[in-house]
């Protein structure tokens, strides 16, 4: 994924829930109530989760690129996904021009939440991770617009099967991972959401 588009996006989805993470690590231990106990469930139990959840999410993230690379050393397979990634920043360029510029951007975000999280700001970090959501919603958004486009479709799902095959003969757990990662990141988003929630809330409770 040699796109700088491409990768503005997967940084923005790399970088959000990190950032939610480390801003639990940033607050004094006497006041850990940034994510919201539910079912009776304390509020230090579900950061550890949380932190378990994003360390085995990074870890089949790594075993699925290594298979991935292990794939993209076939020229032929490398070129097929090339082009249809290009033909992809195009289309949804062409949905929203300032894409680009936004990529740009995030790429430089990622040096500020590195920053900020070394300095332990935490409210720098937690308005990095708003700004990211808006932006991976925009990529999304875009994305959907132009892969709605029955050419593109077409080619996405014969290169989707084209990679899934490769990858199954490199990584027979593939399928496996895939739905394991699925489900860790719709449990960090949770987490993410709740810590963005109670965030608004305290600001809105010191402005009043």
């Amino acid at each position: 994924m040699t796109i700088r588009l491409t990768r503005a996006a997967a940084i923005a989805a790399a970088l959000t829930i990190p950032a939610a993470l480390h801003s639990q690590r940033a607050r004094p231990v006497d006041a850990r109530a940034t994510v919201p106990a539910r079912s009776g469930v304390p509020t230090a139990a579900i950061e550890n989760s949380a932190r378990i959840w994003y360390t085995e999410l990074q870890q089949i993230q790594g075993r699925l690129q290594f298979a991935h690379n292990r794939v993209m050393q076939d020229g032929q397979v490398r070129g097929q996904q090339e082009a249809f990634m290009r033909d992809v920043k195009a289309a949804m360029l062409r949905v929203d021009p300032g894409l680009d510029a936004l990529a740009a951007r995030v790429e430089g975000m990622q040096a500020q939440a590195e920053s900020a999280q070394q300095r332990g700001d935490r409210p720098q970090l937690q308005r990095l991770n708003t700004d990211l959501i808006a932006i991976q919603q925009r990529f999304l958004r875009a994305q959907q617009q132009v892969m709605r486009q029955p050419a593109l479709s077409r080619r996405a799902q014969q290169l989707e099967e084209t990679l899934h095959t490769r990858m199954l003969q490199v990584e027979p757990e593939t399928d496996r991972l895939l739905a394991r990662g699925k489900l860790l990141q719709a449990r960090l988003i949770q987490v993410q959401q709740q810590v963005i929630a109670q965030a608004r809330a305290q600001a809105g409770s010191r402005a009043n």
